[in-house]
């Protein structure tokens, strides 16, 4: 089974995808002891206290220093370890991009996990956003880039990453959202897990938006059209095979993303469509800016990815192209 009683959200535990990373980082340092974690002064706001109690001494702090961290980080992958360099993606990679792109030159075993991506950050204002993350780190050569849809799911993805010998990253929200997906739901690197079965419109999300879009894909349900759903939980590699399947279903894509709508999720389903199945695409994303202070619902809803205003937006949009 994949999914919980996703429909009844009151019934949903709500935990943040950056709690999943902090178990998921502590389950997997049990098991190999060549995993060590380094952090640029936010050991909190990336979930380490337990990772830090049970392993203080594979834990390496290296103040606001984002690109020495993946410097050193990367010295350890050459020696033999497996370093995790953790801040906010507005950070790394958003500042320390030159040092992980040596890493991945190497084939080195540097996993790189960035929190509060998109607007998840909501009050600290567009300088601690980051709209352009997976565009930045889909664009290096060998590079696998995970987006985990819930608590669960960013346990499974840290676990995968270990066993691994090159550059990942994984991305993690701040804010909490609805446990949705079981803990042993089958999970293929490079494989989107398909959520719903249907053949009226397909609906493709990543991360944060899953849950959301699963939201809007009820209220199509209750209007009695059925939704083809993707969760891709790996961006890169990305799952071809599947999208053209559903595209080929319901040849109409709708894909939604907390990331800016160019270089993203979006172009990368764009991409393949265009390349082997010419299809209607809407793209739901931050349209192209950058953000403002408020909180992290409302800068949803302002940026339309909350599920109230996207599912109007994608009404309108069939409704135009048929």
């Amino acid at each position: 089974m994949l999914l919980s009683n996703w429909s009844d959200e009151t019934a949903l535990t709500k935990k943040s995808i950056r709690a999943g990373w902090g178990e998921g980082i502590v389950q997997l340092a049990r098991r190999n002891s060549d995993v060590v974690v380094l952090n640029a002064d936010l050991p909190g706001s990336l979930k380490l206290e337990g990772f830090i109690h049970e392993f203080p001494e594979r834990y390496f702090q290296v103040g606001v220093a984002e690109q020495n961290m993946a410097g050193i980080a990367t010295g350890m992958a050459h020696a033999g370890k497996i370093p995790f360099i953790t801040s906010f993606a507005a950070f790394s990679p958003g500042l320390n991009f030159s040092q992980i792109r040596l890493a991945a030159m190497s084939h080195l075993p540097l996993k790189v996990v960035g929190s509060h991506y998109g607007l998840n950050v909501g009050p600290d204002g567009a300088s601690a956003q980051m709209e352009s993350d997976i565009a930045m780190m889909r664009a290096l050569p060998g590079v696998r880039v995970f987006s985990p849809a819930d608590y669960n799911q960013a346990i499974q993805l840290v676990a995968a990453m270990g066993d691994w010998a090159g550059v990942d990253y994984i991305r993690v929200t701040r804010a909490d959202f609805p446990v949705f997906l079981e803990p042993d739901a089958p999970l293929e690197i490079g494989k989107a897990q398909k959520l719903l079965d249907g053949v009226d419109v397909t609906i493709i999300a990543t991360g944060s938006m899953v849950y959301e879009a699963l939201q809007v894909a009820q209220s199509f349900i209750a209007e009695g059209e059925s939704v083809d759903f993707l969760n891709i939980h790996t961006i890169k590699p990305l799952d071809r095979e599947s999208i053209i399947a559903s595209a080929q279903k319901t040849h109409k894509v709708v894909v939604i993303e907390e990331h800016n709508v160019h270089w993203g999720l979006g172009d990368a389903v764009a991409s393949v469509l265009s390349e082997d199945y010419p299809t209607r695409l809407l793209r739901i994303g931050i349209a192209d800016t950058f953000a403002e202070s408020g909180a992290h619902r409302e800068l949803w809803i302002k940026y339309w990815l909350d599920r109230k205003v996207m599912f109007p937006k994608i009404q309108n949009w069939i409704q135009q192209i048929w």
